[in-house]
């Protein structure tokens, strides 16, 4: 099944729109997690797999926020063996991975590769702001969640995100439009606004 499809799927059977954040921050764990004499990558992940455990029938889908996994020496493997986790013991539940990319074609093949290759990641968020070039190579993977980063709620964004073009719409809007009516031409596709709700776009 299409990671967007089980998306709403869960959406609808579990009656949630709660898509939880997996941030590792060591700084904000419990003490009964951080004093353990354990490595910092087996602290993350015990803690992560508790989470899991806890909210897995609340949600409709897991986001791992990538940027605290990569401060971990071992963070690549620590990320990859909780999506293997969610995926063995908790099926059905897609996990995203928040890294917000957008370069160049052939750097985001190298993106893609260890995302959906390596990490095995039911989806990913993108940054488009970069055209055509961030969101064609996604074309191909029709069974992935593709977020697509379109309006953001952080105090800064309006001063980029809400610039006013000749038409009269804000620039967001602007992006808004090119997934519905230019990228998303495989029904893989989700724009994020104001980080609300993950709406399903279509064609």
């Amino acid at each position: 099944m299409k990671a967007i499809d089980q998306i709403f799927k869960r959406m609808k059977a579990c009656n949630t729109l709660l898509c939880c954040g997996l941030d590792p921050n060591l700084k904000a764990m419990p003490p009964e997690i951080t004093e353990r004499k354990i490595t910092d990558e087996e602290k993350v992940l015990s803690f992560l797999r508790t989470v899991v455990n806890v909210t897995a029938p609340h949600v409709c889908a897991y986001k791992a926020q990538k940027a605290f996994f990569d401060v971990l020496a071992g963070g690549h493997e620590v990320l990859k063996e909780l999506i293997g986790y969610i995926h063995t013991y908790h099926e059905g539940i897609p996990v995203i991975v928040d890294c917000k990319i957008g370069d160049i074609d052939n750097t985001m093949m190298a993106y893609i590769q260890n995302l959906f290759g390596e990490l095995n990641a039911d989806g990913v968020v993108v940054n488009p702001y970069m055209g055509d070039d961030v969101m064609i190579p996604f074309y191909e993977f029709t069974d992935k969640a593709i977020v697509v980063l379109v309006k953001t709620s952080n105090l800064s964004g309006s001063i980029v995100q809400d610039v006013v073009l000749h038409d009269g719409l804000p620039l967001w809007r602007h992006v808004l439009d090119l997934v519905v009516n230019r990228w998303n031409g495989s029904g893989n596709m989700i724009t994020h606004l104001q980080n609300g709700l993950p709406r399903k776009t279509t064609n």
